[in-house]
């Protein structure tokens, strides 16, 4: 690895395809309730107008939380810059290792899309917290192998104990083991 080597972190297509298919593929499926409904083509209009209009609205909701994932934005999630002096960086934000205190993927409580998908979640050393949305088109192995990698040896003490501390020691080495045998970056 060659010192400011940069190194993209992109997403799955099978997850991008998924997310579509749940978000938009489930509301078409819910639009066409709805319809069945309001022509009278089913003896159970009274549950499929409601739940075809709930679901159809519930639908539109997760495609448009999941939209960026279909756009180029979805390609990459995040860059890291390899090094001492290395750093995580999207197209909007940038943390330095040095000032990284904690850093996870999971849900969150920061918005509404929190319930669905989970973010990349760094905690500055000044208390900041910065969101780098997912959409759940990352697995989650592979950021683990990106941390591990990339950011975890050049971070700060207690930062390294938070790494660490989120996982059991059967968990990190059977994962480190499986990161040895199948690089996936």
């Amino acid at each position: 690895m060659k010192n400011q080597e940069i190194i993209e972190v992109k997403s799955k297509m099978f997850l991008r395809i998924w997310a579509f298919v749940g978000s938009a593929g489930m509301g078409l499926a819910c639009l066409w309730l709805f319809y069945m409904g309001i022509t009278f083509q089913t003896k159970y209009y009274l549950l499929a107008i409601p739940a075809g209009f709930l679901f159809t609205l519930f639908c539109l909701y997760l495609f448009i939380i999941f939209f960026p994932a279909f756009t180029p934005r979805g390609n990459t999630i995040f860059r890291i810059k390899t090094g001492k002096n290395g750093e995580v960086f999207t197209d909007k934000v940038s943390v330095t290792f040095t000032d990284i205190k904690k850093i996870e993927m999971s849900r969150h409580k920061f918005s509404l899309k929190g319930i669905f998908q989970e973010d990349i979640l760094i905690q500055t050393v000044d208390q900041k917290t910065i969101r780098i949305p997912t959409w759940n088109i990352i697995p989650n192995p592979l950021f683990f192998e990106a941390v591990e990698r990339y950011i975890l040896p050049h971070l700060n003490e207690e930062a390294k104990s938070n790494w660490i501390g989120q996982f059991t020691d059967i968990q990190r080495s059977a994962y480190l083991k499986e990161f040895e045998n199948h690089p996936k970056l």
